[in-house]
């Protein structure tokens, strides 16, 4: 006689996760289709923030000491700075915008220059011309150069006070009559003619304007 197998029963033990405000209808639905022995458990989840991390030192301390030490900067030195001391990029931004609104420094391009680092230019009076035109300083700036750069030009600028936003219009002018020509981004060749025009171009204002560096240092 064959031995008789044991009669199975098969069930499924449903699981779902449901908010509080789903949890009477869910469980309504189950029971109207037959299912019984619901049962339920409180899930009780805690969210964990990061917390920020506080320094003794602000971010606008932090950066002034910085600006202290070095007159001139990129925003991609000083964020390097900062994240080297295991602080934020982000400070770094807070420090340098609450710096420029101090006018402890102020924007030069690519830049950023300490305001106490630049000379201060002596007031001219409306319609008052500088003894030695724009286009002469450049000129006796590039003297003796194969190449200089924009950078350069600005610095000399703001060294003597002068607007920096008639250095593009002037390289225009000496780009069309051949004495400069453009070599990349921000830098230019000059040619045999522009060399002898600034060899006999009037020498710089003397107060020691050039661009060998003289004026404010430059700092990585």
């Amino acid at each position: 006689m064959a031995k008789k197998e044991p009669e199975t029963t098969e069930e499924v033990k449903l699981f779902a996760v449901v908010s509080i405000a789903q949890m009477g209808p869910a469980i309504a639905a189950l029971e109207r289709i037959g299912v019984v022995d619901v049962g339920y458990e409180f899930i009780t989840h805690v969210n964990h923030f990061k917390n920020k991390k506080m320094h003794e030192v602000s971010a606008t301390d932090f950066a002034a000491e910085y600006v202290q030490a070095n007159p001139r900067f990129t925003s991609a030195a000083i964020v390097a700075h900062f994240k080297a001391a295991g602080r934020e990029g982000s400070a770094a931004y807070y420090g340098l915008k609450k710096l420029a609104e101090a006018n402890v420094i102020r924007k030069s391009g690519d830049e950023f220059i300490r305001v106490e680092a630049l000379p201060a230019p002596e007031p001219k009076a409306k319609g008052q011309h500088y003894e030695v035109p724009n286009k002469g300083l450049i000129e006796g700036a590039i003297k003796g150069r194969k190449q200089f750069t924009v950078r350069e030009l600005r610095d000399l600028f703001v060294k003597e006070g002068r607007q920096e936003k008639s250095i593009s219009p002037i390289l225009s002018k000496m780009a069309s009559e051949k004495l400069i020509k453009k070599a990349g981004p921000g830098e230019y060749t000059v040619l045999a003619k522009g060399a002898k025009a600034a060899a006999e171009a009037p020498a710089p204002i003397p107060n020691g304007a050039s661009l060998n560096g003289s004026g404010v240092a430059a700092h990585g």
